[in-house]
């Protein structure tokens, strides 16, 4: 059985929206590095990430860049998969494999992110 996979797209939206991503994602991690590294203290350790969790703005923050990340990476992966894999059905089954990937990797993330909860002591101490 031969299937051909013909879209009718050219790849420019997902050129576009990969440079658009790599854009914003050079952004989020200037801010990132400017307020970790440069204007705190420059060491970062648990208490710091849960004050910065705390906040809305900094989960909207993390969440943002994680869905950026992950669509730059899921695009370039999918370039990857059509340059290299020749076969139709292999093609189909890694684009699968890969769609439940970063689905399943930005939800883990995502719920990660926005039901932290600051001050949860998860090995109490013996006192």
């Amino acid at each position: 059985m031969n299937i051909k996979l013909v879209t009718g797209d050219s790849g420019t939206k997902r050129w576009f929206y990969q440079r658009l991503t790599g854009i914003f994602l050079a952004v989020l991690l200037i801010v990132h590095f400017t307020v970790m590294h440069f204007i705190g203290t420059g060491e970062t350790d648990y208490q710091i990430v849960e004050a910065r969790l705390a906040s809305p703005l900094w989960k909207t923050f993390d969440v943002a860049f994680l869905a950026f990340a992950l669509y730059h990476g899921m695009a370039g992966l999918w370039v990857v998969i059509d340059d290299y894999v020749h076969r139709d059905g292999w093609r189909i089954l890694i684009y699968s494999v890969a769609v439940l990937a970063g689905v399943l990797f930005f939800t883990l993330g995502a719920i990660t992110i926005v039901t932290f909860t600051p001050h949860i002591v998860w090995f109490p101490t013996k006192v």
